[in-house]
């Protein structure tokens, strides 16, 4: 049944078709088994705690290199053996994620509301060079809107650290100046004003700022 729904999953948010498509996302994940774990036990108690209206799906240790995340249409996915300290604030932040795929007209009013322009697949081809979008790490959670500037200027990038060898838990978020068309390391003020001091994580798409606060 688990595999079935990530399959179905699949059909909705296009994630893993995406990954495979994209040279870079495919060598990240190239040892990475996105499977359903054969022992779903791990998650019925946490099931019972956040309500019929999510499904946890316990993947596979090495899917998404152990990392924690949500697909089409309401799965929150937690790999095998994750630590129980952990296990509540990662679903609560995975709860807003589902949040965000089921009510995405008012997530992207709140984006219009704080600052956030949407960039489309087509016109960041056209503004951002390729040389930046090839290591742009994908998210499942953020796949269905990966880019947004910051006062329709600043688009954050999370990039793969490294070419030759990229790696999910090796990247680093920097923003892209569609006016300058140059890559800035750090966020522009204007950010920092808004949304004080946050970790890189917070930084890479408003979602995940949103799920971190």
């Amino acid at each position: 049944m688990e595999q079935y729904l990530l399959e179905q999953a699949d059909q909705l948010d296009k994630y893993q078709w995406a990954c495979q498509r994209d040279a870079m996302n495919a060598r990240a994940r190239r040892l990475c088994d996105y499977v359903a774990w054969h022992d779903q036990s791990e998650g019925y108690e946490a099931q019972k705690t956040i309500g019929s209206q999510y499904r946890i799906i316990i993947m596979n240790p090495s899917a998404e290199a152990g990392l924690p995340h949500t697909r089409a249409p309401n799965l929150i996915c937690i790999p095998a053996h994750y630590p129980k300290k952990n296990l509540y604030h990662t679903l609560h932040h995975e709860m807003i994620h589902v949040s965000q795929r089921e009510n995405d007209v008012e997530w992207s009013q709140r984006l219009v509301q704080e600052g956030w322009a949407p960039v489309s697949e087509w016109d960041a081809v056209r503004q951002i060079p390729q040389e930046h979008l090839r290591r742009v790490r994908l998210n499942p959670d953020t796949i269905a809107c990966r880019f947004q500037a910051w006062g329709g200027r600043y688009v954050p990038l999370p990039l793969f650290v490294r070419e030759d060898k990229p790696s999910l838990h090796e990247t680093e978020v920097r923003w892209f100046d569609l006016e300058d068309q140059k890559l800035r390391q750090d966020p522009p003020q204007t950010f920092i004003k808004r949304y004080g001091t946050v970790g890189k994580s917070s930084q890479e798409h408003p979602f995940e700022l949103w799920a971190y606060q």
